[in-house]
């Protein structure tokens, strides 16, 4: 194999990893962006939620079950938008 040839063998794997490292660069900087967001959007819906636990889980020997139930909800929407996030990271 003649020396130009694998300057250009070299050359070219070098420009296919550069291309593949600005691409997961671009996609770790997305990620990150994506995975404030979520963070964001969640954090926003725990104080929602703490601002209504105490209430209705007073209001839970009160009312019945349904207020229960619906309180449960939100905390198992929580605690899965927490879980995915912790998958991404």
């Amino acid at each position: 194999m003649e020396k130009e040839d694998v300057k250009k063998i070299i050359e070219e794997k070098k420009a296919r990893i550069e291309q593949l490292r600005d691409e997961m660069n671009l996609k770790a900087h997305l990620g990150k962006a994506e995975v404030k967001d979520e963070l964001d959007r969640l954090e926003k819906e725990w104080n929602t939620f703490l601002a209504k636990y105490k209430p209705l889980a007073d209001e839970v020997g009160e009312t019945g079950e349904k207020t229960g139930i619906a309180l449960g909800l939100v905390a198992d929407e929580l605690k899965a938008g927490y879980e995915r996030i912790k998958k991404l990271l």
